[in-house]
């Protein structure tokens, strides 16, 4: 029996509500009290009726760009791409093209002394990306008190040490000559230069001290001493043994001599160092002296010359002079002592600081010509000089942050050329401010470094990711289009037409990339595309088969949608074939679309660094890919910043991508319209 609004009325009908205690779990006794007042309408006296929105109406864009901001990774991936994107527009063009930041392969730009500076990007000193580098097992020069090759202000933190090493050099003092067999069928010699005995007249000693040590990989030997005239005779002056020190009386020990015509008897000492049977033999000599009775300081001069108590001081001396030792099999430095230093290297102060330059008259000339000094010479005032007080009227300096410091010294008296009318024949020592020199106008900063080609590493870092962004983002339109149309039409229509377009796709997908572009390249190479016939090549093959892919995921997503309810309404409603694939169905394709859509972006750039890897071609191509092969050599050593900075962009660049791309997927999903991410 149907009730009436008012008979449900709680006042009117009090048989409907039982009042009273009601259990309602029988195992606890839990139970409820029920009133009728616990009953009533609440909008019994209110009208109901439609509420108005209170959001604003949007779109499908809107809402897929409102759930992208949510996304937070797909965001921080935007803002690392677009950061890149930015910088590569503008690092180049706010970069000036002088020396090392000239990165055009024209002009490769800079001096051989900006090659590999460090990356710098605070003072130095402060011992992180700073420009300095720490240099180890350096020689230090104990006559200028400073490493060796470096001058006074390019370095920190010096510490000095000493050791010993198994060769000569100027900058080593003391040490021993080892002489040893070079193989098992000859004999270690020793020679001195010809000396000429006057046996008649002076007699002569030889002292001939040695070691109790061998060389390394030899055997500690035995040794005779002789002299052999210039007709290869020679005359023993002793056995083979093993004395460490033999004293030898030369006119006593001597037979039967062949002399000149003057009573001369010319003859070298000779060393001969024995061969061992279990190995090659060697000895180490600690010196060689050989001495007179004479009075002649010209005999004297010579002996001592030819004599020596120092290894290193022997072995250096030049080929040109009347004293030096040669051997017809081995001889070598050992336990030479050196000095050797650890320091902090600033190359910034030592490249683009001030320092000495010596610069001829004619560099004077031209520095006057640009206003940098003044040349105020004349007849009575020419002469080469270092008083500074002199120098300074003669040559003052006219740009207080011009190239010239100071003129330090004329080297050389002028000489006036009445032919050119101008002063010559001398040169000028000036401090100079090196970056200056070098065409800066204030010290540069590279932050990222300079390459092996002495060009600045971010500028070119970034010249090269912006062509390799329009090249990528380029052919990824052109395959994208290309790819969306293929795919929409294989995978709508189907049947015999699917069929012939994917077996078209096979048949071009069985050809590898890399023979495509290869023989691409050749083809640009025999028929002359110009000087980007490499760019080229590689466009046009990757025309050919990188819109394969998005034409597959295309033609997959049109067969998951077409048979969808809201197509086959549009369908019934009399929507034709082009609006069914452009307005319904691909658009609900596009999240997946997208994503693989976006990755073709960095696939273009890894394959550009495949190529050039490959040596294929872009070897000459300012393309990042170009960049990350040239710094495939730079792993180890002061230079590993040149393969981590590019390894890291690129990293960054590939994940930011993926987040990036992943994130547009989802937003541009029709299925998650309105919901949350």
């Amino acid at each position: 029996m149907d009730l009436s609004i008012h008979e449900l009325e709680w006042g009117q009908r009090s048989s409907m509500v039982k009042e009273g205690k009601f259990i309602i779990n029988s195992e606890t006794g839990e139970e409820i009290d029920i009133k009728q007042e616990d009953f009533k309408f609440v909008q019994q006296d209110s009208k109901i009726h439609d509420v108005k929105f209170g959001t604003k109406a949007t779109t499908f864009f809107r809402d897929s760009m409102r759930r992208f901001v949510k996304s937070k990774s797909a965001l921080v991936g935007a803002i690392i791409v677009g950061l890149l994107a930015v910088l590569s527009i503008i690092v180049p063009e706010l970069t000036p093209d002088v020396g090392a930041y000239d990165v055009e392969r024209a002009n490769i730009g800079g001096q051989t002394v900006e090659k590999d500076i460090q990356p710098k990007l605070f003072p130095a000193g402060t011992g992180f990306w700073d420009g300095t580098v720490r240099k180890t097992h350096v020689l230090y020069n104990e006559d200028t008190n400073l490493p060796n090759g470096y001058r006074e202000g390019v370095f920190t933190d010096l510490i000095t040490y000493e050791e010993e090493v198994n060769s000569a050099n100027a900058l080593g003092k003391n040490g021993y000559v080892s002489v040893y067999c070079a193989d098992t069928n000859s004999v270690g010699t020793f020679l001195s230069p010809y000396i000429d005995f006057d046996l008649n007249n002076v007699d002569y000693d030889l002292t001939i001290t040695t070691i109790d040590e061998a060389m390394e990989g030899y055997i500690k030997s035995t040794y005779r001493v002789l002299l052999q005239d210039s007709e290869r005779n020679t005359y023993v002056l002793s056995d083979y043994g093993n004395s460490l020190k033999q004293e030898l009386d030369i006119n006593s020990l001597l037979g039967t001599v062949n002399t000149n015509s003057n009573g001369i008897f010319t003859a070298r000492i000779r060393i001969e160092v024995l061969n061992q049977s279990t190995g090659l033999g060697s000895i180490i000599l600690d010196d060689v002296i050989i001495s007179s009775n004479s009075t002649d300081e010209e005999e004297i001069e010579t002996l001592a010359g030819i004599s020596f108590t120092e290894g290193n001081e022997v072995l250096l001396r030049e080929s040109e002079s009347p004293y030096v030792w040669t051997s017809t099999s081995g001889r070598g430095a050992y336990r030479v002592e050196y000095t050797y230093c650890d320091f902090t290297y600033d190359q910034y102060e030592d490249i683009y600081g001030n320092y000495e330059m010596t610069i001829s008259s004619l560099d004077a000339v031209v520095y006057e010509t640009q206003g940098q000094i003044s040349i105020n010479l004349d007849a009575d005032n020419r002469l080469a000089t270092t008083d500074k007080e002199v120098l300074k009227e003669r040559f003052p300096v006219l740009k207080s942050d011009g190239l010239i410091i100071e003129v330090i010294e004329q080297v050389g008296d002028a000489e006036y050329n009445f032919s050119r009318n101008r002063w010559g024949n001398y040169s000028l020592v000036c401090m100079v401010r090196g970056y200056k020199y070098l065409g800066y106008d204030s010290k540069p900063m590279f932050i990222f470094g300079t390459n092996d080609n002495r060009r600045d590493y971010c500028k070119l870092i970034f010249t090269s990711l912006r062509f390799s962004f329009l090249l990528a983002i380029g052919v990824s339109a052109v395959n994208i289009i290309i790819g969306l149309v293929w795919g929409s039409i294989s995978g709508y229509f189907g049947g015999w037409t699917d069929i012939i377009m994917e077996r078209l796709v096979e048949i071009i997908g069985s050809l590898p990339t890399t023979v495509i572009i290869t023989l691409c390249i050749m083809y640009g190479n025999q028929y002359g595309w110009g000087d980007s016939s490499d760019v080229v090549a590689l466009m046009l093959a990757l025309f050919l088969t990188g819109w394969m892919s998005v034409a597959g995921r295309t033609r997959t997503q049109f067969y998951r949608f077409k048979g969808r309810e809201y197509v086959l309404a549009s369908r019934t409603l009399g929507t034709k074939d082009a609006g069914l694939i452009f307005r319904h169905i691909l658009p609900n394709s596009m999240g997946t679309i997208i994503t693989g859509s976006i990755l073709m972006i960095p696939s273009v750039i890894y394959t550009e660094a495949s190529i050039a890897y490959l040596g294929l071609g872009l070897q000459n191509q300012n393309m990042f890919g170009v960049i990350l092969t040239e710094a495939n050599s730079h792993y180890m050593g002061e230079t590993t910043y040149l393969l981590i900075i590019p390894t890291v962009l690129m990293a960054a660049l590939l994940v930011s991508f993926n987040l990036f791309g992943n994130g547009l997927r989802d937003a541009f999903n029709p299925q998650l319209k309105g919901g949350e991410q």
